[in-house]
């Protein structure tokens, strides 16, 4: 289910996060609730990946995003701004927190799920075509579609 307003909302709020212009705890303020799986999938292992909680900062100066990490955030912002389905398998918090907790023993870690679905380094796209695919389409970056 791809709830647009949602995403929209996401990609501007991540925007405006990795470019300085609002700080972690604004954006976390903002972030919409929704049943999509991209909103809640791009908030918490993609944008909560970029900032500490320990105080409230913007990512400017020293905290500022490398060019290799804007990257990821444009990639971010291009499949929140396109129509495809969020394809990637979910984990249980149980089951990570038992991967960690026993050192792998027990339990399934996300990025053991994620390697045996798709392309990790493509990710929120499941594989480096669809990503290109976007990339020529009508996404964020391509004509017709903003």
């Amino acid at each position: 289910m791809i709830d647009r307003t949602a995403r929209n909302k996401l990609a501007e709020l991540i925007r405006s996060l990795s470019n300085g212009l609002i700080s972690n705890d604004e954006f976390e303020s903002s972030v919409p609730e929704s049943d999509d799986l991209a909103v809640r999938s791009l908030e918490y292992y993609g944008a909560w990946c970029l900032y500490s909680d320990f105080k409230e900062y913007k990512l400017r100066g020293k905290d500022a995003l490398s060019k290799s990490d804007k990257l990821e955030v444009a990639h971010w912002v291009l499949f929140l701004k396109s129509d495809i389905e969020y394809d990637w398998p979910c984990s249980s918090i149980f089951h990570e927190l038992l991967h960690c907790v026993t050192f792998g023993k027990f339990g399934k870690s996300r990025i053991t799920l994620w390697q045996k679905h798709g392309d990790i380094s493509a990710w929120p796209f499941i594989s480096k075509q669809q990503l290109d695919i976007a990339k020529k389409g009508k996404g964020y970056f391509g004509a017709g579609h903003t």
